[in-house]
Formats: structure tokens, sequence, C-alpha cells
């Protein structure tokens, strides 16, 4: 009997721990800052970042939901739209975990080369399994460019896009040193460029001197160019670069830093 009894209580267990077994239902973390949220077409999306988008090189976490903030899977695109009235154009654009995306969260990378305002307004167009939802954004000019533009000395057609995407947060010593250079081929064609050579030197302005034990970038995947940077002293700063292809000077742009 004091048998049957232990099998009976182990069975009640069992089932009483299966019922409670259930999957955790998905959840949505980051540390990044809520930038917007728009709703459409039964899906909202909502979009993080570390800071406001501005125009230069962004890097872009979404989260995709129902309108009852249910997670969802699938399949996504999406294409950043400036209208300026009398003609569209779009940006150059990253997509790191391609066209799928699971758990609501979808990270991309665009470089907005415009700022919103008179001249235009900035939209990130979604297709959602089908669905398509265009979110409005704003898109300020920082304090310091972060992309700087330049017609080719070569053909003078060209056009070069230059993001600085690192350093964010100068200081002194050696930075990581990397910039992501794009082409306009048409208003929706933005491949990157590959193939390029770069001369670098940081010049402090005010004080009219260089830094030793730079390294200049050189191209490492997709458009995207690794180097090191290395700043002696606080204050005003400039990175000089001489952008060359097939040993031809394209442009010598140059970024503006400043930092304490």
């Amino acid at each position: 009997m004091n048998k049957i009894r232990l099998g009976v209580i182990a069975m009640i267990m069992l089932i009483v721990s299966c019922s409670d077994d259930k999957d955790p239902v998905p959840k949505f973390e980051t540390e990044l800052s809520e930038i917007t949220t728009f709703s459409g077409g039964g899906i909202t999306v909502t979009l993080y970042a570390s800071e406001s988008f501005f125009v230069g090189f962004n890097k872009i976490t979404a989260k995709i939901a129902d309108d009852n903030d249910n997670l969802l899977n699938g399949n996504i695109s999406v294409t950043p739209m400036m209208d300026m009235m009398e003609m569209d154009h779009s940006a150059p654009l990253e997509l790191p975990e391609g066209n799928t995306f699971s758990d609501g969260k979808f990270e991309f990378n665009t470089v907005f080369v415009m700022p919103s305002g008179e001249m235009g307004s900035w939209t990130l167009n979604f297709d959602v399994n089908d669905t398509k939802i265009e979110v409005p954004v704003t898109v300020s000019q920082p304090e310091y460019a972060r992309m700087v533009s330049f017609v080719s000395a070569m053909d003078e057609t060209t056009k070069y896009f230059v993001s600085l995407v690192e350093p964010g947060a100068p200081q002194v010593g050696q930075n990581d040193m990397e910039l992501a250079i794009f082409e306009k081929e048409s208003m929706m064609a933005w491949p990157p460029v590959t193939d390029l050579e770069i001369e670098m030197e940081p010049w402090m302005v005010s004080m009219d001197h260089g830094s030793p034990n730079n390294v200049s970038p050189v191209h490492d995947s997709g458009g995207h160019y690794l180097g090191t940077v290395n700043f002696t002293m606080t204050g005003d700063w400039q990175i000089r670069l001489v952008i060359k292809q097939g040993g031809m000077v394209c442009g010598e742009p140059y970024f503006d830093l400043f930092f304490q």
C-alpha cells in the first residue's frame, strides 16, 4: 500500500511540475535610449540608439511588436528615405543580421546624409512580413561634423560620403579609428567603397603640432576602414585625411574634434 501511495504522490508531483514548466515570455532588453515609436497596420516599431539620430553613421535597434506588445518574428526590410518635396533619395544602409529577425529585435546601421528641416524630412520605411510602415524620424546636425562628403578630384563626378564611426568619445592616448565610406551611385543606391588608400594625420590646430604613433586606416570589410589615432593632450584637433584610389588623390577631407 505504501508503495502505491508513494507512486501516486510522485506522479502528481511530476504532473504539477510539468504544468508549471512553461516557456518564458520573450522580453525585449536593451541599454539603449528610446528615440521614437510609431504604429501602423497592426505593427508598432520602437527605435533605440545610444543618442538621438544625427548626420553620420547611426547604429539603430528596432523593437517590432503587434499592437498588444507581443514581439514578432519573421522577414523584414528597411529603407531610409528623405522626402525633399520635388525628389526623394535614400542613404547608405547596413544589415548585419540580414533580413530576418526574432523575438522582436532587429539591428541595422544607416548613414543619414543630411539633417531634417526645411530641405526635407526623413522616414525609415519598414516592410515587416509584407506589412509596410513608415516611421518618421528627426535627424540633427551635430556641433562637430561626423560625416563629410566630397566629389572625387579624379573624375569630378563620383561623390563619396565619409563617416567617422570611431572614436565616438575621444580621449588622450591611442583611440580606435574607424571610417565608413560609401558612394552615391543613384538616389537609391549607396554602395560601400572598398578600394581606397587613406593617409591620416591628427593635427592640434591651436598649438600647430601633430602626434606620433598613429596607424592610418585600411579597409577591413564592407567599406569600413580601421586604424589608430593618437591624441597627446585634450583640446581642439583635426583628423586630416588624404584619400586615394589607385595612387591618385580623390579628396582631402577632415574632421574637427574637441574634447576636455
